[in-house]
């Protein structure tokens, strides 16, 4: 085959748009050469804090503070009660002495609160009323009765000083603050003892004379 022939048979692919396949350049916006980049505002830092925040934080500093002084004077306030429950526990139940003990460390504690004049006179029924007044109600009108047997020369009983011991457990364990006793109690006390110390008058068994 001729070579001349042979090219004459390639064809040559034919573009039907020349000025299509070169991208033409366009002219640049003479408008746009003025235009600036965008520049963004810097972020608000965390620094200074506004005065909202201040107030806060301040607020919250007041309140741990006052937080933690409540705190350590209510831990000094049942300091002595805390102490008593220890020797409590320690004291020995079955020993004659036992109900003297707990009379004894019921009115140290109570004095650790309330001036001596106020509970060192406090004895007998005045005593026993003004400790069943920090008593539960179903625990009231036992304590009175125990601690007045340490008088006698029979000791308690195993089952009674069991029952003591919880009853002043109970007592210290009561969160209410302690008062002195109203007058009327330590009035009653002392009449009381002004009838117990009184000469026994003797009595006049003559019998008034027949009036005419």
């Amino acid at each position: 085959m001729d070579p001349a022939t042979v090219n004459s048979e390639i064809v040559t692919p034919v573009i039907e748009n020349p000025q299509a396949a070169v991208p033409m350049a366009t002219a640049p916006n003479p408008a746009l050469a003025d235009l600036q980049d965008i520049i963004h505002p810097d972020p608000i830092g965390a620094w200074p804090w506004a005065i909202g925040y201040w107030l806060v934080l301040g607020l919250v500093i007041a309140l741990i503070t006052l937080l933690v002084m409540w705190l350590r004077k209510r831990a000094r306030d049942f300091a002595p009660k805390k102490t008593a429950k220890q020797l409590l526990s320690q004291l020995d139940r079955q020993a004659p002495s036992y109900v003297s003990d707990v009379n004894s460390l019921l009115k140290r504690t109570a004095m650790s609160y309330l001036s001596r004049d106020a509970i060192a006179s406090l004895d007998g029924e005045a005593w026993a009323t003004w400790l069943d007044s920090y008593l539960p109600a179903p625990k009231r009108q036992r304590i009175g009765h125990l601690l007045a047997k340490r008088h006698q020369p029979t000791p308690l009983t195993l089952a009674e000083a069991n029952e003591l011991h919880e009853l002043a457990k109970a007592w210290l364990a009561s969160k209410v603050k302690l008062s002195a006793p109203e007058p009327t109690l330590v009035q009653a006390k002392g009449d009381d003892q002004a009838k117990s110390q009184a000469p026994i008058q003797p009595t006049d068994t003559k019998q008034p004379e027949a009036q005419c």
